[in-house]
């Protein structure tokens, strides 16, 4: 999370730059240089997408750890009992369980939970070389992002 401003950036500039590649390959109606320009438009897409998912992930694995730490610190058995069964040092539990010791999987007005879902499973495409991350708005992921790291609770 700590440098999801700087990748932002980062993309912004690179993009507004591929844009223009592709702008002048179609001004000057080289077919070759607008494939080449959307191929580009759409490998970045998906390695920024990658690395603001990143930033994401690596926020929930510390609010989960944070969870963690604070509720096994509870005397009554009943409030503590379900984090027992966790160590917030090697949290061995798969990303959706993760998410969802942090995130209300039934909110249904902001359907966070269900978004990083939907986003884990697109980012498992992507980094396991399956597809890469076509039609992806990189500006809309990270705004949705932002939300969603908005309502992680420990």
């Amino acid at each position: 999370m700590n440098e999801l401003q700087a990748i932002e950036s980062t993309y912004t500039q690179l993009a507004t730059d591929l844009d223009r590649k592709l702008d002048d390959a179609r001004q000057r109606g080289s077919q070759s240089a607008i494939d080449w320009a959307e191929k580009q438009q759409l490998i970045n897409d998906s390695a920024y997408f990658i690395l603001v998912w990143g930033q994401l992930e690596a926020k929930i694995n510390g609010v989960c750890e944070k969870a963690i730490r604070k509720h096994r610190k509870s005397v009554s058995w009943r409030a503590r009992r379900a984090w027992d069964a966790h160590d917030p040092d090697n949290i061995r539990a798969k990303f959706e369980d993760r998410a969802a010791l942090v995130l209300d999987r039934f909110n249904t007005q902001s359907d966070a939970y269900r978004k990083t879902i939907r986003y884990y499973n697109q980012r498992n495409q992507v980094a396991h070389g399956k597809s890469l991350a076509t039609g992806i708005n990189v500006p809309f992921v990270i705004t949705e992002i932002y939300q969603i790291i908005s309502e992680l609770r420990d």
